[in-house]
């Protein structure tokens, strides 16, 4: 079986205030499809910016490709 993974829309927010929406990547767990949709995807750490792929850090939080600015995740 291959993998299936979808984007969802999360906030994310700078120290300095700065408030932007990234899309996270979530991955569908096989283990779970007999649940409801909601639970049979599981986020990776990993958000996407203008068609780039960026690494989370273990806090959540990622430096911007472009501003160079560090935002974390709102949950």
């Amino acid at each position: 079986m291959s993998k299936q993974y979808m984007l969802k829309e999360v906030d994310a927010s700078s120290e300095t205030g700065d408030k932007i929406i990234v899309e996270q990547i979530y991955e569908k767990l096989p283990a779970l499809d007999l649940i409801t949709n909601d639970l049979s995807w599981s986020p990776l750490s990993k958000v996407v910016i203008t068609d780039k792929v960026i690494q989370l850090n273990e806090d959540m939080t990622f430096t911007h490709p472009r501003t160079g600015k560090i935002f974390r995740l709102g949950r």
